[in-house]
């Protein structure tokens, strides 16, 4: 008797390569080239390969220009229309300096505010998410001055608990996740004596958000140090999901434990986007 015949289609993986001055062109042919056999995904560079590979001459390594910012972009809205129409089935983008797409009169701090721009999202539509493992971590506030973090940590966090909630139910299929929140103040703000923001914000937004399995405000280096341990020992972490305050409160730990193998997913939009946890090197 014959087993069951599958007709599986590969997906398609359409790839944008970033910024061309920075490192994205590097990481993707050379990812191209060692999955060149694989059956069970096509590889789709969304920019030009040809013109592509011209260009990549007459760029100086390394730096930033309106030149590269445009060209990302462009890869970027075209790889949207190719999303929408079922062209592509997932996006991959190699990482864009910030600096480039300011240069290009791109008013936005990176490719997933420009994406949420794109698909007519608000930037507290969408959210940073890093993930290696197990383990994940999204930012309430992203690529922001410190003393700007406050503000917009008080403005953007609720949202963001929402936003990640429904990404674990609806996306990672977690039934009623377990989201663990990161103190803004060292110790969490030891009660008010370190900073208020825990005390006079952050507990109050929680009983009146009152979702099952919202837990904190945690101290970070303690909490953050934890779940270190528990990756590094292949245990399961405590909970499904950690918000940070800000970008340097993850950043630094999901890149020395995971390397090269995290990835950036950006939560809420139509489609899936993921991309490196680094910037254009």
């Amino acid at each position: 008797m014959e087993g069951p015949k599958t007709n599986l289609k590969p997906i398609t993986i359409g790839y944008t390569l970033g910024d061309l001055a920075g490192i994205g062109p590097e990481i993707f042919f050379k990812f191209s080239k060692a999955n060149s056999n694989n059956q069970n995904f096509v590889i789709r560079l969304i920019d030009d390969e040809a013109k592509s590979k011209s260009l990549l001459e007459t760029i100086k390594p390394g730096k930033a220009s309106a030149f590269c910012g445009e060209h990302a972009y462009a890869s970027l809205l075209k790889a949207h229309i190719l999303l929408l129409n079922g062209d592509i089935d997932y996006l991959v983008t190699g990482p864009v300096s910030k600096e480039s797409l300011n240069l290009a009169g791109i008013e936005a701090s990176g490719q997933t505010e420009v994406l949420a721009q794109i698909n007519n999202l608000r930037a507290r539509d969408v959210e940073m998410m890093f993930a290696v493992g197990d383990l994940k971590l999204v930012l309430a506030t992203r690529h922001l001055a410190i003393k700007d973090v406050p503000k917009h940590y008080q403005q953007n966090l609720r949202s963001c608990i929402h936003n990640s909630y429904r990404a674990l139910e609806q996306d990672f299929l977690i039934r009623k996740p377990r989201i663990d929140l990161l103190g803004l103040n060292p110790h969490a703000g030891e009660n008010g004596l370190l900073g208020h923001e825990e005390k006079s914000f952050v507990q109050d937004l929680m009983q009146t958000i009152s979702l099952d399995g919202l837990q904190g405000p945690f101290p970070a280096d303690s909490h953050l140090a934890k779940a270190a341990q528990k990756y590094f020992k292949q245990e399961k972490p405590d909970q499904d999901l950690i918000i940070a305050a800000y970008h340097d409160q993850a950043l630094p730990l999901i890149k020395a434990i995971g390397g090269f193998d995290a990835v950036n997913v950006t939560l809420g939009l139509p489609y899936l986007r993921v991309s490196v946890d680094h910037g254009t090197a």
